[in-house]
């Protein structure tokens, strides 16, 4: 079986350090205007507590059967203390009375913000602070700072910080940049990706030139989150990694970027490698997205996700199987191949379009072998294992198959598609296949590409 395993067997020790927030959610209906003012009223049905910030990321890692310690302040507000003692996360908190516990009242109706009321005091934790900070984590392995700007994450305490060569994950806004050189990986959205460079991000060459600038600004492995167009993984020394978006629909991102530092964290605490990491929060993010409100991850959701991905990747005898059903059911049987090496939006348009041609979609895959064969030994970029799970990850895709032969010649003969399809840049009768499926009454289309996008181009500018 191919695809990633949702496996986590934790072995290193994990802090997360930050602004620790209550989110507190006021659920109601309206139906009626203020007659004192033009504004609605919103007529209360429940409320619920929920944790926010970093305290969400620690909930997170928890949800997902890790463990870890949360560091960060509260004041007045005690609360958020039951909630976690409830859930049996650890936590070590700087409690000040004279100031609040950062709290965030959202006022819904259904799925919808009617009004967020914040209550917080922005104040810097002191020297005294960061020494006791610092003691606390010197036996832990990663630290995950969590920065919402409140205060909790200060010059003083990252430089003591990195001190201890501990492996630093970093989701930061980036109001400071001089806060986060030299960690081991800045994971920001786009809006704060513009916001550090100064510059406008539209398109993935963007994207691109973004994480090679954020590497070089802060020394680091980057990771951009760019919502619905996914993830854009920059390891130091490999090639850009760009992860499509897995999720179906889309209710609330407040907190997404928690799942995902927390799931990367969880990942490299059970000794898997960055990339893995990032496909794993990936699909945490997919599924967080989903849910109303601050929400969670479980290890059940993520590998029942992650099965269901994996059930794609199928094998020959799966592929025969599937294909006699689907002609029994008079199916329309859609076959595209390729190398599919870095993945970008020229390919996502292609696919998203072959689909439309009938009702299911396989995709013939080279394996390393095959793109070795074609390409060198220097390709492919990315490995096979992480090509078919990405695609297997698309709505779009129906199965993924791979090959070994230079051509898939005797895989579309294997699979005899009613449709065949190749990119726009092929003459009909030069498409491998051309004979097997004309012979058998199916048709073969070309679709055109996507300007301005191929790997090609993207190597060489890389």
């Amino acid at each position: 079986m191919w695809g990633y395993k949702m496996e986590f067997k934790q072995k290193k020790k994990i802090a997360v350090i930050g602004d620790v927030m209550l989110d507190e959610f006021i659920f109601g209906d309206v139906t009626r205007i203020n007659p004192e003012a033009p504004v609605p009223v919103l007529e209360f049905e429940r409320s619920e507590y929920r944790l926010g910030g970093a305290a969400n990321v620690a909930n997170n890692i928890f949800s997902l059967g890790g463990h870890c310690v949360l560091i960060g302040r509260i004041g007045k507000e005690k609360r958020i203390k039951k909630i976690l003692e409830g859930k049996n996360i650890h936590y070590d908190f700087i409690e000040n009375e004279s100031i609040p516990t950062i709290t965030k009242t959202r006022m819904m109706v259904g799925t919808q913000h009617l009004l967020r009321l914040d209550r917080e005091t922005k104040l810097p934790i002191t020297s005294k602070d960061v020494k006791k900070i610092v003691k606390k984590v010197r036996n832990i392995d990663i630290i995950v700072i969590s920065d919402y700007a409140k205060g909790m994450i200060t010059q003083e305490l990252m430089d003591e910080l990195r001190k201890l060569n501990k492996i630093i994950l970093a989701d930061p806004k980036i109001t400071k940049p001089e806060l986060f050189k030299d960690v081991y990986l800045i994971k920001p959205n786009l809006e704060e990706t513009k916001k550090s460079l100064h510059v406008d991000v539209k398109e993935e060459k963007d994207v691109e030139l973004a994480g090679k600038l954020l590497q070089k600004k802060y020394h680091s492995n980057i990771l951009i989150t760019r919502g619905k167009e996914g993830m854009s993984l920059f390891e130091k020394g490999e090639k850009p990694f760009h992860v499509p978006t897995t999720a179906r629909e889309v209710y609330e991102v407040s907190g997404a970027g928690d799942t995902v530092i927390a799931t990367i964290a969880i990942a490299l605490g059970s000794e898997k490698n960055l990339e893995e990491a990032v496909i794993l929060s990936n699909k945490a993010a997919g599924i967080v997205v989903g849910k109303i409100g601050t929400a969670t991850v479980t290890k059940k959701e993520l590998s029942s996700k992650m099965d269901k991905e994996n059930l794609k990747i199928k094998t020959r005898k799966e592929i025969k199987e599937i294909t006699k059903d689907l002609k029994n059911k008079n199916k329309k049987i859609v076959f595209t191949n390729g190398r599919f090496d870095i993945l970008h939006l020229g390919h996502i348009d292609y696919l998203s379009k072959a689909k439309s041609f009938g009702d299911k979609l396989i995709i013939g895959l080279n394996t390393d072998i095959s793109v070795r064969k074609i390409k060198g030994k220097n390709r492919p970029f990315t490995d096979e294992n992480s090509r078919a799970t990405i695609l297997a990850s698309l709505l779009f895709v129906d199965a993924v198959i791979l090959f070994d032969e230079e051509t898939p010649y005797d895989l579309i003969k294997f699979v005899q598609p009613d449709v065949l399809i190749k990119g726009g840049d092929y003459k009909v009768e030069d498409i491998v296949g051309y004979d097997i499926v004309k012979d058998s009454g199916g048709k073969i289309e070309t679709l055109d590409l996507l300007e301005g996008y191929s790997t090609s181009l993207i190597e060489e500018k890389v």
